[in-house]
């Protein structure tokens, strides 16, 4: 396919779309429905443009070979998914997060113990959501503990599809646009100007901060590691319904006793777990595991 003929988005049949459709949902769990047809053809256009290759079947027959599709995978998925945000995109949910929190810190000053929170960012996307939980974190206060000696210990761990998403968020660098819903005095506790239009996060947060490549497709196969928070914001959009239930119940079972699942207004309907309790938050789509 030459590059001139993409001027215009040639046709694709329908069984074509469906192939295509049923393709990337075995891959990456990703759902293309049948409204979104001409955007599934532009991305696949654009990897087919830059591949110099013919058209749809012959990048769909290439997509066949694992081995040069091993990469090739990771590029088309980034061209499907959408990863344009911000730092503290939803301020409701990062506030119940500070709570949540809180609590806890309070709940272990009162025990003697010291603090560990662990949460975890569901399609952490560039970085900015885990950074956001971590400068939320930092925020805290942590009197009742270090009144007693003890000390508050967080990590966060940032999961993604995509490795160009994630070489971005460990690259930790944003431009101003990116960081206009904080104030002057987060800016200039935790970024350093990198240059002219960017600020970078500053190290002892990055440090905070994990990130992994994954695919929630596959969350059976992932650590049952406990969290405290798991936030999953903007993610459930690009799954069919019922492969949105069976992703809950893996993030259900990987939380702590006590801890908070935190959704995007809006991603599911009529959702309810057993071993859930639904925060009454009315601008937040929260619950809790029960103890």
């Amino acid at each position: 396919m030459k590059q001139s003929s993409l001027t215009h988005v040639p046709d694709m049949e329908t069984a074509s779309f469906e192939r295509w459709q049923s393709l990337i949902r075995k891959y990456s769990g990703i759902w293309i429905p049948a409204n979104r047809q001409l955007f599934l053809k532009t991305s696949l256009l654009k990897r087919i443009r830059d591949l110099n290759l013919k058209g749809y079947d012959e990048y769909y027959l290439k997509l066949q070979d694992k081995s040069w599709a091993s990469i090739e995978w990771f590029q088309l998925i980034d061209a499907l998914t959408i990863h344009e945000t911000s730092f503290f995109r939803h301020k409701e949910s990062f506030d119940l997060v500070q709570h949540v929190c809180q609590q806890k810190i309070n709940q272990s000053a009162n025990s003697n113990s010291d603090c560990n929170v662990q949460i975890w960012s569901v399609g952490c996307s560039t970085g900015e959501e885990p950074y956001s939980l971590a400068i939320a974190l930092e925020e805290l206060s942590l009197n009742s503990l270090t009144e007693k000696g003890l000390r508050f210990y967080y990590g966060i761990t940032g999961i993604d599809i995509s490795y160009p998403a994630l070489t971005s968020a460990r690259r930790a660098i944003y431009s101003d646009r990116k960081l206009h819903m904080m104030s002057p005095d987060i800016q200039a506790s935790y970024f350093n100007r990198h240059d002219g239009k960017h600020w970078r996060v500053k190290e002892n947060i990055r440090n905070r901060v994990l990130f992994l490549q994954g695919n929630l497709n596959d969350i059976a196969q992932s650590p049952k590691r406990n969290y405290d928070v798991i936030f999953c914001q903007n993610v459930l959009i690009y799954f069919r319904p019922e492969d949105r239930i069976n992703i809950l119940e893996g993030l259900v079972e990987r939380l702590i006793p006590g801890g908070v699942l935190i959704l995007g207004l809006g991603e599911i309907i009529n959702w309810n777990h057993p071993e859930l309790v639904r925060i009454d938050e009315k601008n937040c789509l929260a619950y809790q595991r029960q103890l």
